[in-house]
């Protein structure tokens, strides 16, 4: 055990000084996340507790109780459609897997991503360190773009396509029931290579997605929790969540930048569920609601999710 992750270790580093002089793609295969996190100003890293994980940070799947299904469709500041959906299956108490789909754009432009997730609990660390609660995970992604496929285009319009892959990275610490800390990598490794036509000319190039990082800190108390990301070391995010009635969930969040052009998003959300029926109480329902004030416009998402015990 010891040996292999030490084995992904080198092999995931030496692949980031591969790809690392490659030129990045800004703005593409954005991710802009389910309406529970999204509630929380994406605050979500050190949280990491049900089907989102596999986006915010793949090392929370195993601590998971639920196999959990989420889907949500939305329209980007009422814009750019999004259709979303993961799920997360703990496999036992030290591991876990998901996967996630991304479906974004519409013929003119579009991207895709699939993502394969897995997360471990290191408790066979306790022996030799004393360490418990401690989690990875990693999810490896297929991403595949389209565009100029619009048939209402000039004849002489740029088409083409891309694919490629990518790897993000995370990592979970439970410092006590109550204090959780976390840290993501998105887009540890990334290679797309794009493929352009004009004027029946073909030109071929390879970029990455930029890497991203996230740290986080969460504190839950009873049905009490509060949430910080900060992302880039130039971006704050702080969420709550409240929950009421054991039924309905009040969530909430800003984000500031801390730049220059400094500027605050707000958000806010309603969950709704907590619903349990089945013969045996197995299953769970929720609906989960978020509202964004962005620059530019503002989205509105809505979020279903099913979980079996």
């Amino acid at each position: 055990m010891k040996k292999t992750s030490l084995f992904a270790a080198v092999l995931i580093f030496s692949g980031s000084m591969i790809f690392a002089g490659q030129p990045m793609t800004p703005g593409a295969f954005i991710d802009i996340g389910l309406a529970r996190p999204s509630a929380m100003a994406g605050a979500f890293t050190a949280v990491a507790d049900d089907a989102s994980a596999v986006f915010y940070n793949p090392a929370g799947i195993v601590n998971s109780q639920y196999k959990d299904f989420t889907f949500m469709y939305t329209k980007y500041k009422g814009i750019v459609p999004y259709n979303i959906s993961s799920v997360i299956w703990p496999i036992n108490e030290n591991r876990g897997v998901g996967l996630g789909v991304i479906v974004s754009g519409d013929s003119l432009f579009d991207e895709k991503t699939l993502l394969f997730s897995y997360s471990e609990k290191l408790d066979w660390l306790i022996g030799r360190f004393g360490v418990k609660g401690l989690c990875i995970g990693a999810s490896f992604k297929l991403q595949f773009a389209g565009f100029g496929n619009n048939t209402d285009g000039s004849p002489d319009r740029v088409q083409g396509s891309a694919g490629g892959f990518g790897l993000d990275l995370g990592v979970l610490y439970a410092v006590s029931p109550e204090i959780q800390v976390g840290a993501f990598v998105r887009d540890a490794l990334s290679a797309i290579w794009w493929g352009s036509k004009l004027d029946g000319t073909t030109n071929n190039y390879l970029q990455g997605v930029g890497l991203t990082t996230d740290l986080g800190l969460r504190y839950k108390i009873k049905d009490f929790l509060v949430s910080m990301t900060l992302s880039d070391l130039d971006k704050l995010k702080i969420g709550f969540e409240k929950t009421f009635f054991d039924y309905v969930d009040i969530r909430g969040g800003f984000s500031q930048t801390m730049d220059i052009e400094s500027y605050q998003e707000f958000m806010v959300g309603l969950g709704i569920g907590h619903f349990v029926f089945g013969q045996r109480k197995e299953f769970s329902m929720n609906l989960d609601f978020a509202y964004l004030f962005e620059r530019l416009d503002n989205t509105f998402k809505v979020q279903w999710s099913l979980k079996y015990k």
